[in-house]
């Protein structure tokens, strides 16, 4: 990020986080004895949670807005006050989520700071405008949803009013976001997935997402890809148990770095298990079965198992964020000095995968967090070989100060898909330490024993996130290699049925694992094509008198586009090409 786009980042922030303020103010200016507890800014706006006096609805949004324009002129400055605990306790002794926030800084040795503005006085750390009235535009702001949210993403506790807002720097860029809102918002794999019979979810399992059979379509197609292109580079697929006993996780430091956030199972007799949250520990394991050779390295051992991880309820949202879900994961051990032609390789992997979806992409650097496990010296030696790497790759990336695995610094893809949006997706890690830790050993061409490096990588990340983005890159209209049904055959009456089977036939004979559909229903033609189209089914083939006579076939797209009367061999031909090619 240059400086400049940071002072623009900063700025933004300080914008959203002060609306934040200001909604809280005119909420309990509106609804007196709302309590506010938190509101922060994030991408592209804001959020305020409340504990409301009474009822808030979405056609409550305008009005609240209007306060805030009201209130705007009034807030001149920001004056920021260095308070005592008992300060603080005193001052928001009306509001629990404000007692409790103070209770926990000032245990943690925290300064609590109050930020005033004419008429109003806030908990919070800071990152606002000096002067909101001259800085913040009435024009340039609006509250676009309500949501429910646990107070601190916790099932457990009270269910508060969220009220979200987007803000900018000028009425244009508002306007052109909002437009992309609205776009978004017809793209939604939330509702586009469950209507195109891919997935659905319940409540019996939160976050855990049921693939119907077109999805499992998907699933399949997205893997048999990732399959072919890593067995052509000396990939080896595994899989390993899904339940591995706490022991498994102490010795990798998941343990100790992740446990509130993976699935315990307590079996009895002092036998606690953890489900596995991540593959690493069991690629460790088999890398570790039997004693290596500098000849098997790199040894690359990927895998597509299923993982779940304890994400809070408040957080889950479709296939975005999910408590089951699998990773096109790959644990590569290398010697030291392989680890810059590994990355070379995986980042030439990147370009591959992200091209076939037309996805742009960058990097980002994560380094050394604050709970990192070993030694400085290594963790410096390896965040300057992947910096290397970096500028080397010709590729943007940013560098994320602390960001970086507990076991090693990584290298995050962060992809931005057809309407401009940025999603975090794969990531390449570098360890050092695990392989330690579990005590691996190769021997090397002089006979001695040495450690490998281990490089933990996904491409996809997430291979039901990617879905999701999928879904909402192509509204839907996946590519035809991707399609769950890839032709739908549609008979114009009951006459025209035996042909229409034929037909299918045929072509399941002529395309071996062509995806075809028949639609012999006893409906119209028009309602037949309708409905194929909103199944955003790629090739519809419509078969009557006419087709029959001259054994032929019409094609049309589901863009609408009529291809006119064409032979089948025509038709497989055009089919094989595009599939062959990832059109």
């Amino acid at each position: 990020m240059s400086n400049q786009d940071y002072l623009k980042h900063e700025r933004l922030n300080n914008i959203r986080h002060t609306l934040a303020h200001l909604t809280a103010a005119a909420v309990r200016e509106l609804w007196p004895g709302s309590k506010n507890a938190i509101g922060p800014a994030i991408e592209d706006g804001f959020y305020q949670d409340f504990e409301v006096a009474g009822t808030i609805t979405k056609q409550d949004l305008p009005k609240i807005e209007k306060k805030i324009r009201q209130l705007i002129p009034r807030w001149t400055h920001f004056e920021k006050k260095e308070v005592s605990k008992e300060e603080a306790l005193k001052a928001f002794a009306w509001n629990k989520y404000k007692t409790e926030l103070i209770e926990e800084f000032a245990k943690e040795g925290k300064k609590l700071t109050f930020h005033n503005s004419p008429g109003f006085i806030d908990l919070c750390k800071g990152g606002h405008v000096e002067h909101p009235s001259k800085e913040i535009k009435p024009d340039a702001f609006k509250l676009t949803k309500l949501a429910g949210a646990y107070w601190r993403g916790d099932e457990k506790n009270k269910m508060l009013t969220r009220i979200y807002g987007v803000a900018f720097e000028s009425k244009e860029e508002l306007e052109h976001h909002l437009a992309m809102l609205a776009e978004a918002e017809k793209r939604d794999h939330k509702v586009l997935g469950p209507k195109l019979d891919l997935f659905m979810f319940h409540l019996t399992s939160p976050g855990a997402p049921y693939w119907l059979p077109k999805g499992m379509v998907l699933i399949n197609q997205l893997i048999e890809f990732w399959r072919k292109e890593h067995s052509k580079r000396g990939y080896q697929e595994i899989s390993a148990p899904l339940v591995n006993k706490k022991e498994l996780w102490e010795t990798s430091g998941h343990w100790q770095h992740y446990h509130e956030n993976m699935f315990v199972a307590n079996m009895g007799e002092n036998e606690i298990y953890g489900i596995k949250a991540m593959n690493c520990p069991n690629a460790m394991l088999v890398f570790g079965s039997r004693l290596r050779s500098y000849r098997d390295l790199p040894l690359r051992l990927s895998d597509t198992d299923i993982l779940h991880r304890y994400e809070l309820a408040g957080t889950l949202n479709g296939l975005f964020r999910v408590r089951a879900f699998r990773q096109d994961d790959s644990h590569n051990f290398i010697t030291e000095d392989m680890v810059e032609s590994e990355y070379k390789e995986i980042f030439k992997i990147v370009k591959l995968f992200y091209g076939v979806f037309k996805l742009r992409y960058e990097f980002r650097l994560g380094t050394r967090p604050k709970d990192f496990l070993g030694e400085i010296d290594v963790w410096n030696r390896a965040e300057a070989t992947l910096k290397k790497i970096l500028d080397q790759s010709k590729i943007k990336y940013t560098v994320a100060e602390g960001d970086g695995a507990f076991y090693g610094p990584k290298v995050d893809i962060l992809m931005n898909d057809a309407l401009g949006r940025e999603w975090q997706m794969g990531t390449v890690q570098l360890d050092f330490q695990q392989p330690k830790r579990f005590g691996l050993e190769y021997i090397e061409n002089d006979g001695s024993r040495k450690t490998p490096v281990c490089v933990h990588r996904v491409i996809y990340g997430s291979i039901e996130r990617f879905i999701g983005i999928l879904i909402e890159h192509y509204s839907g209209a996946f590519p035809l290699w991707l399609s769950p049904v890839q032709v739908s055959v549609l008979s114009i009456s009951k006459k025209h049925n035996a042909y229409a089977k034929k037909i299918v036939k045929m072509l399941s004979d002529m395309c071996y694992g062509l995806r075809v559909e028949l639609d012999d229903r006893d409906e119209s033609v028009g309602k037949k094509i309708r409905e194929a189209t909103m199944q955003k089914i790629p090739y519809q083939i419509i078969v009557g008198d006419k087709e029959m006579k001259a054994k032929k076939i019409a094609v049309r797209t589901r863009e609408g586009k009529d291809l006119g009367v064409m032979s089948l061999k025509k038709f497989v031909e055009r089919l094989v090409m595009e599939i062959e090619k990832k059109k």
